[in-house]
């Protein structure tokens, strides 16, 4: 079996650094600064029913994605992802209490701190995957460039501006593939820590999401094949145990959340909406070809895994195994699921967790392709960029109200379910998202600015605007210093502050640029010339 070369070194860390802070600035200029699905106001409730009152129920009458127990609602949702806001809550509740904002501004202005929680991720997630490039001996530039193109030329980018847990369940996964492929390149019987710590992110990953227990098994073999194929053939069980180990602590988590809400560890609150009766066919399609949320139209770089994977498999086939494992049982699992788009959200929403190591093969392929094909893949990037701009200009709630597909008129099983936005062309969200950018544009120019004023009464609601005021959100732009002058602020001062972090963005950019140069012409020399 391959030994992984041992490429990341202390050189490096600067680059990381670089690279952690460029993708957070990124993430943090085109920020919304809003939670506005109804997933992320219900972990939002939750924490600040925690927070505030003790308490894991929260006010009836805001979100449909829960139900009563008693006189008490709760959300539909596991507690991973509470855990993981409870301190971008406590932050921004703190800072609250010292920004001059009216009363009905500070539910925005907590909620605004909270949202940067997937930037934060996404950064930490773009460090991991360049790690895991130079695991597998890319060079440092291919490592970069496959850790922009995930951040920001596929449908991972949007999901950074929003408190999705699957971004958080992409980091998971990611990190324990880390833990474990670090682990077989060690080459004395050690290394038993990397076991353990895949373990935790793998039960940190239950422990957001259940269903996140279809990866498990998965893992727990390669830790059983390096173990006794590789290592330690006499206590291979050993490390099974200890990958095993953190599963304890997240299902006992499980049983106390469970029992303090329905008074049975076994409840989950889940009622309606989980059954798998999609026809397998159907829900290939729609992930991977259809217009409106296929795979291969929201991350065109991952069309190179047709021609990009052989040699991969040539050199990596343990690893390879466990890649592609994982990547068929996620797609056929939600190829299933009734609700197999994720709707309403942009893209394949549930295929964001193994993005990563969808991208992660294709390293060798652009390594070992021509000038050519390089300048074919380097375009395929652009192009994803350029549709993930769309994606991020435009709040897509807002797109699926204005073709008139949300608030749902069919249920999920209806056939005719928002076929509109994902299977017709026309309506695709990529073309659509930019049809909107393009009129909001000329409206902005004429000085039709919509005027947004959030409502006291209706502060803590999921869209905290009159009805009558609702409709204005269509016209607008999905980023923090334009929500910020459609509610009156002042436009010197907010552009002035985006200015600032677009110059810091900027600067970080050439930082980067430079420090990856340095980096990659020490690693030539380390390695006389073949990295």
């Amino acid at each position: 079996m391959f030994t992984f070369l041992n490429t990341t070194s202390a050189n490096e860390i600067p680059l990381q650094r670089r690279l952690f802070w460029l993708v957070l600035l990124a993430c943090l200029f085109v920020s919304g600064a809003r939670l506005a699905s109804s997933d992320e106001n219900a972990m939002f409730l939750l924490v600040e029913s925690i927070v505030t009152r003790g308490a894991l129920d929260i006010p009836p009458n805001i979100i449909d994605n829960g139900s009563y127990f008693g006189e008490k609602f709760y959300i539909w949702a596991e507690i991973g992802e509470a855990l993981l806001i409870l301190p971008f809550y406590v932050i921004g509740k703190i800072f609250s209490y010292f920004v001059p904002f009216k009363e009905q501004f500070t539910p925005l202005f907590v909620k605004a701190v909270v949202s940067t929680m997937n930037a934060v991720f996404g950064a930490f997630l773009a460090v991991v995957f360049f790690r895991l490039c130079r695991l597998f001996s890319y060079s440092v530039r291919t490592a970069v460039f496959l850790s922009f193109t995930l951040c920001f030329g596929t449908f991972l980018f949007p999901y950074l501006k929003t408190i999705s847990r699957d971004v958080q369940l992409a980091f998971f996964l990611l990190g324990s593939c880390y833990c474990l492929f670090s682990y077989s390149r060690e080459k004395e019987r050690s290394g038993r820590q990397w076991i353990f710590a895949a373990g935790v992110f793998a039960a940190l990953g239950v422990l957001n999401k259940i269903v996140f227990l279809l990866n498990v098994p998965i893992l727990a073999m390669y830790v059983l094949y390096v173990s006794f194929l590789q290592k330690e053939k006499i206590s291979w069980w050993k490390n099974g145990i200890i990958f095993s180990l953190p599963f304890a602590g997240a299902f006992l988590v499980f049983a106390v959340y469970n029992f303090l809400r329905f008074g049975n560890i076994l409840e989950m609150g889940y009622h309606g909406g989980t059954s798998f009766t999609t026809p397998l066919y159907y829900g290939m399609y729609g992930l991977l070809f259809s217009a409106g949320k296929g795979l291969f139209f929201f991350a065109p770089i991952t069309i190179l895994l047709f021609w990009g994977t052989k040699v991969f498999f040539q050199r990596f086939r343990a690893e390879a195994f466990l890649i592609f494992s994982l990547l068929l049982a996620n797609l056929l699992l939600y190829a299933k699921y009734i609700a197999w788009a994720g709707d309403g959200s942009w893209g394949p929403r549930y295929l964001v967790c193994i993005l990563p190591l969808a991208i992660l093969p294709l390293g060798i392929f652009f390594e070992e392709s021509s000038p050519l094909r390089k300048r074919i893949i380097f375009a395929l990037a652009i192009v994803g960029v350029f549709i993930q701009l769309g994606g991020v200009s435009i709040y897509f709630g807002n797109y699926l109200r204005s073709i008139g597909e949300y608030p749902y008129d069919k249920g999920f099983e209806h056939p005719d379910f928002m076929a509109k936005s994902h299977f017709n062309p026309y309506h695709s969200p990529i073309l659509g998202h930019w049809r909107m950018v393009e009129r909001n544009l000329e409206e902005h120019l004429e000085g039709k600015i919509p005027q947004l004023v959030p409502s006291e009464s209706d502060a803590n609601q999921r869209i905290p605007f009159q009805k009558s005021e609702q409709e204005k959100l269509l016209h607008t732009f999905d980023y923090w210093f334009m929500y910020g002058i459609y509610a009156g602020f002042s436009p010197i001062f907010l552009f002035g502050l985006a200015f600032i972090v677009l110059l810091t963005l900027i600067f970080q950019s050439i930082l980067l640029y430079r420090t990856m140069q340095h980096t990659y012409m020490d690693s030539l020399l380390r390695t006389g010339g073949e990295n």
